[in-house]
């Protein structure tokens, strides 16, 4: 109960990380403006947004350093295609729900390549044919199907999100067909290598990224809540055409996230 625990709050860290590494766009709903993103709690979600900095700063960032540092990159480089192929059957079903059948089917046919061929998905031989996929999650459907975020929020530990975002959250621990099988010990081993893994191989990714982020930002919370609503939105449409992060006034423009790994689906553990 107390590995679970300690696993879920990493992973909890990983939704600031993701916010910063799409590019710009829209978020509340396909058709809206970031500037629609309402934020009508911005004095509790600075108080918690300090409290989840102060997390990362003295506990997932020297995590992230010292697995970067030991483990070597080609390690590393095969744990980030293990972790992007166990989250293929979950996308496999958002691109169902989504009505995106022929990505449904480019997404399965990635985890039965990969599984097989790329050895439990150590590699990755799928791209290598030309079958590359994005991403989905269950909050990027309730988008999909018009269901509009609500107001920005900052949960501890969670990080940046919005009601319709954290419902998503919800339901993909229901809908991930990784977690609905094996069972047992089998099943936790798999969901805490999936999860404890995939936060910290993120985080030591782009470790010089968000420092620099961080220490050049006039407003640090402001900046992260433009760069998830704009992420967020970039997801939903599909529109992953740049590596680039793009700040509305441009003022990053020379720093690039590493999304190799776009990182796992967030799941609420039940007991």
């Amino acid at each position: 109960m107390k590995v679970r625990v300690i696993i879920v709050i990493l992973l909890c860290s990983i939704i600031t990380l993701q916010a910063c590494a799409t590019k710009n766009s829209e978020f509340n709903s396909p058709q809206s403006s970031v500037a629609t993103l309402q934020d009508p709690l911005e004095k509790v979600n600075r108080g918690v947004f300090s409290f989840n900095i102060i997390f990362d700063k003295f506990i997932l960032r020297p995590i992230a350093i010292t697995y970067r540092t030991i483990v070597p990159g080609f390690v590393r480089d095969r744990i980030t295609y293990s972790l992007n192929n166990l989250g293929m059957p979950i996308t496999a079903v958002n691109n169902v729900l989504q009505g995106e059948l022929r990505k449904a089917g480019v997404s399965t046919g990635r985890f039965i390549i990969n599984s097989t061929v790329g050895v439990l998905g150590f590699f990755d031989p799928a791209a290598s044919i030309g079958l590359t996929s994005e991403n989905e999650d269950f909050g990027q459907t309730l988008a999909v199907w018009g269901v509009e975020s609500g107001p920005y929020i900052i949960l501890p530990f969670l990080g940046p999100s919005t009601p319709r975002d954290f419902t998503g959250l919800l339901s993909t621990s229901l809908l991930d067909p990784m977690y609905q099988v094996g069972g047992g010990s089998a099943s936790s081993s798999l969901r805490n290598y999936r999860l404890g893994t995939g936060v910290i191989d993120f985080r030591s990714r782009n470790i010089e990224i968000l420092d620099d982020l961080q220490n050049n930002s006039i407003d640090y919370y402001a900046a992260v809540r433009s760069f998830y609503a704009q992420g967020r939105e970039s997801q939903v449409s599909n529109n992953l055409e740049s590596d680039t992060i793009e700040l509305e006034d441009n003022m990053f423009d020379e720093f690039e996230f590493d999304e190799t790994y776009v990182g796992p689906d967030i799941e609420i553990i039940y007991e």
